[in-house]
């Protein structure tokens, strides 16, 4: 029987020296402890506490439905193709999910709806006006891709701050299309804009080069663009001249180029930045058809360019892109490939060979300091890695919490720790005697497994947190005070001290687990469903009560046999 006691008080000491160890990182400077980190990453400061950048952001969840029925287009149109169905237009409506089918007299209507309609499960038919038939992605489907653009936008933005080395950053839905992002210790706003906002669409699509759209207006140029001639090449050698458009003022240069691009060809801009902190644009007359995306790549990383000095970023693709990407570069050899992100033409290399092996690279047009160039090939190199967002996001609310705050909350919480476990002690000990001494020990030890849990899990510390802490001293005695009081009935009754003691606690056990189960079960719905502070509240709570239980329970029993063996006191104080 001793023995088993001997076990427990080993288990305990071993507990308390693992506690100890796991807050060394919380503790200790790791900077000049490097080896901490081999232990655990101590406990976190939320932003409350430690400052940081708070963003809101809106998921634009009509832009992704429109791009799926535009998906539907090219798919819609590929199909007719393939059934040899005649038709004389596709086209979507530029506000409502529909799509337009205008089909020839001749056509065969039964096959177009049974073949085509039929074939793609979440579009359907809502009538038609003579040959031209209107479609419609369901409703189903437009759910589910309002629902999965926001939830897979939380996914890319998570795996972007992942990539950013950040410390137990907050990425969450808030509402149905906004998403919460805390950055505690982060102060780079511009940069975290950046970053979180790109929506990091990557496209190659071919430079139109046998066109020139241009020249007609060389004569009639608004003030601020000018036209400077350009060269192409056949795969036969042969060359093609043609004019690009550039200009320091974008809106003015847009509005230019605003209906001149021929029938399957957009204009798109590419942008350099110069040391002096001034943009010039120029046009790039491309195919709309995109061979390859973003979707198909499996790795960007930065490299430098050892003859020019320079970053770029180089790209892997995964096997389906690696053979379009051969495909596509021996198709138009001597052709230039523009590699487009998020609608802006990044670089624009000519193809000198067809190229097998899956990689290609994207020179930056910069002429800022190396450095400079090297933060943005980098910030690049994460979004691709990251993956593009499935719609565009908008920034709803950002502002910057200053250190100050959080400084003044930390003090305020170790004050109201500090007031209510004094006070505590005092209570315990003048009710309790010593028995509310040993009560005491196992408050200090309860507060120690509180924090090396957190440590251990990696947790968050919030102001909320700080108040579960204060909460848990408090209800830290409650199951002291029920196994205290069973004793004192026992020993008002005329049983002994041991008997007493034996009693007292078989007795007082149920009643403490049944109070702190309904208690955790709570503490785990505001966990499970809760968002940022109250989650930090919700772990606080759920340590606490475990750690309250053992201590009451479990430690403090093995204290009082020890004390009661070594003849500590005569008789126990209740």
């Amino acid at each position: 029987m001793e023995k088993s006691w001997n076990v427990r008080a080993v288990f305990i000491g071993l507990l308390i020296v693992v506690a100890s160890v796991m807050l060394l990182p919380t503790m200790l400077n790791r900077q000049a402890n490097p080896w901490l980190e081999k232990i655990n990453d101590g406990i976190s400061l939320g932003l409350d506490l430690k400052g940081g950048i708070h963003f809101v952001l809106n998921v634009d969840v009509d832009k992704a439905v429109q791009d799926k029925v535009e998906r539907r287009v090219d798919e819609i149109t590929i199909k007719l193709d393939e059934e040899k169905i005649k038709y004389s237009k596709v086209s979507a409506d530029p506000i409502l999910p529909k799509i337009y089918v205008t089909l020839d007299s001749s056509a065969n209507v039964e096959k177009f709806k049974k073949e085509v309609v039929r074939y793609f499960g979440d579009i359907k038919e809502i009538g038609n006006n003579g040959n031209v038939y209107t479609l419609a992605l369901r409703k189903k489907s437009i759910d589910f891709i309002k629902t999965n653009s926001v939830d897979q936008a939380i996914e890319t933005l998570r795996s972007r701050i992942d990539e950013l080395g950040l410390k137990e950053p907050v990425v969450e839905k808030q509402g149905t299309t906004s998403i919460l992002i805390q950055l505690p210790g982060y102060k780079d706003i511009d940069r975290a804009r950046r970053i979180i906002g790109q929506t990091a669409q990557l496209e190659f699509k071919i430079e139109v080069e046998d066109k020139d759209p241009l020249s007609a207006y060389s004569n009639n140029l608004p003030q601020g663009i000018n036209l400077l001639p350009a060269r192409g090449q056949k795969a036969d050698g042969s060359l093609l001249t043609y004019k690009y458009a550039k200009s320091k003022d974008k809106k003015a240069l847009l509005a230019f180029l605003k209906n001149k691009a021929p029938k399957g060809t957009e204009f798109l801009l590419e942008e350099i930045d110069y040391a002096n902190g001034e943009k010039e644009y120029r046009s790039h007359l491309l195919y709309k058809k995109s061979y390859i995306t973003g979707d198909m790549l499996t790795d960007a990383r930065v490299s430098i360019d050892q003859q020019r000095n320079r970053p770029y970023v180089s790209m892997a693709f995964d096997r389906n892109g690696a053979r379009i990407f051969e495909q596509v570069t021996g198709k138009f050899v001597k052709r230039k490939m523009a590699i487009v992100l998020d609608n802006k033409v990044k670089s624009a290399p000519v193809i000198q060979t067809k190229i097998a092996g899956g990689h290609a690279v994207i020179t930056l047009n910069s002429m800022k300091s190396f450095n400079d160039t090297l933060k943005e090939a980098k910030d690049l190199a994460l979004v691709l890695r990251a993956g593009s967002l499935p719609a565009p996001v908008t920034f709803e609310e950002n502002r910057t919490v200053g250190p100050s705050l959080g400084r003044d909350s930390i003090a305020k919480g170790k004050l109201s720790i500090e007031i209510g476990f004094l006070a505590v002690v005092i209570f315990m000990i003048i009710y309790y005697g010593t028995a509310g001494l040993v009560a005491n020990i196992a408050l200090i030890l309860n507060l120690l497994f509180v924090l090396a849990g957190m440590a251990m899990l990696g947790a968050t510390l919030t102001f909320p947190g700080i108040a579960g802490i204060v909460l848990t001293v408090g209800m830290a005695v409650d199951a002291n005070v029920i196994i205290f009081e069973r004793i004192r009935e026992e020993l008002d009754s005329g049983k002994g001290v041991l008997k007493a003691l034996e009693l007292g606690y078989d007795k007082a056990f149920s009643a403490i687990f049944d109070a702190n189960i309904t208690t955790a079960l709570t503490a785990f719905i505001l966990w499970n469903f809760g968002s940022g502070p109250i989650r930090g509240f919700a772990i606080t709570l759920l340590l606490g009560i475990l750690s309250s239980m053992f201590t009451a329970v479990f430690v403090t029993r093995v204290i009082f046999h020890y004390m009661m063996k070594l003849d500590f006191f005569k008789k126990l104080s209740f």
